[in-house]
């Protein structure tokens, strides 16, 4: 079972404000009390304020700074020092509070307190440290006085021990809550992580890597419907020459070859508004946005420069060209208008001798 994390700080300082506040409480009760005895009895006002104010608060303050310099120096005992520092606490005011001089009971709040650190060992260190108190205390108290029955005692124990057990029950319940919620956090990672390879899987070509006809689609309709008016959007339809040829020359691993290369090389090429797709078997798609027309034809024939110097090392001696049609997208025109255009002038390059481009806005550029 995984670890609960020890020395929370977070935790003990929200515990060290709760002794503060236990302070203040005790301080405005104890000034309360004292204007009633000194109401009650006008000439014993002075005892009653050493009694219940003067030496409660005194040896309170130096717990106080007794416990910051502890946890200061001592930090990777925070835990117990906070146990130490409680129980110390509970002490302090059984043996200065006549009203609580025979409530041992309150020993077992520190036991409480262990609980909050989901481990064992400062349950039984509380439950230990609470009977060696009971053991300092029952003495003093004696001595003072106020004498314990053997029935007392033997609650005071049985509260003691029933407070651990209780403490232990809750411990369990919430590392085993932990542990639920950890394997819940996982799975819903592993579901968060199956899904995105979901959606990766239905929108990336597996061969190529770039995105696929979906995909495309997609990302077309995004863009005319939220692309600013006076933005370009120019489409490229890229075709490889002789595909079938060298599928049936050299093999279709080949074929697959030369479609993940040319994959890469548009990947490397575009610019970072561009979007490369695998549109269909040997087809590629781009879409270039905020180009002019100019600059996507350079960039066209820069493509086909490099399509043309790449060897494949599975095709030795034989070159590798396309053919590429290109136009651009016109708010009056339908999206289903636009890619008959792109198509039709891809079929052109081919017709036209294929390694060559063909735009809708000029005369075939042959490279």
């Amino acid at each position: 079972m995984e670890q609960l994390p020890e020395n929370d700080h977070i935790w003990n300082r929200k515990l060290i404000h709760l002794l503060w506040w236990i302070l203040l409480i005790y301080e405005v009760a104890a000034m309360i009390g004292f204007l009633f005895d000194i109401y009650g009895q006008p000439t014993q006002w002075l005892h009653s304020f050493l009694q219940f104010q003067v030496i409660p608060t005194g040896l309170q303050l130096a717990l106080m700074g007794a416990g910051y310099l502890a946890i200061h120096f001592l930090k990777r005992y925070s835990d117990f020092i906070m146990i130490i520092w409680t129980m110390t606490m509970v002490c302090i005011y059984i043996m200065c509070i006549p009203e609580l001089m025979s409530s041992y009971e309150l020993i077992s709040i520190p036991i409480i307190l262990s609980s909050v650190y989901f481990q064992k060992k400062y349950i039984i260190f509380a439950y230990s440290l609470g009977l060696a108190s009971l053991t300092a205390l029952v003495p003093s108290q004696v001595y003072k006085g106020y004498l314990i029955t053997p029935s007392e005692l033997i609650v005071t124990l049985t509260v003691l021990s029933a407070t651990a057990l209780v403490c232990f029950a809750i411990m369990r319940k919430g590392r085993t809550l932990h542990a639920q919620l950890g394997a819940s956090t996982l799975r819903e990672q592993d579901l968060l992580i199956r899904n995105v390879m979901i959606d990766r899987l239905s929108k990336v070509d597996a061969l190529t890597e770039l995105f696929n006809h979906r995909s495309f689609q997609e990302h077309t309709d995004h863009l005319i419907s939220h692309m600013p008016y006076d933005t370009p959007l120019e489409l490229a339809l890229m075709d490889i020459d002789n595909f079938k040829k060298i599928n049936d020359t050299y093999g279709h691993w080949v074929g697959d070859v030369v479609l993940k290369t040319i994959g890469g090389l548009l990947k490397d090429m575009l610019g970072p508004d561009d979007m490369s797709f695998r549109y269909g078997g040997e087809e590629f798609a781009v879409l270039f946005v905020g180009k002019t027309h100019e600059e996507v034809l350079a960039v066209c024939e820069s493509f086909m420069q490099i399509i043309r110097e790449t060897e494949i090392p599975e095709m030795p001696g034989r070159p590798l060209t396309m053919s590429i049609g290109l136009a651009p997208y016109n708010r009056n025109t339908m999206k289903k208008a636009w890619f008959q255009q792109v198509d039709e002038c891809l079929y052109i390059a081919k017709r036209n001798g294929k390694n060559c481009i063909h735009t809708y806005l000029s005369d075939p550029y042959t490279g």
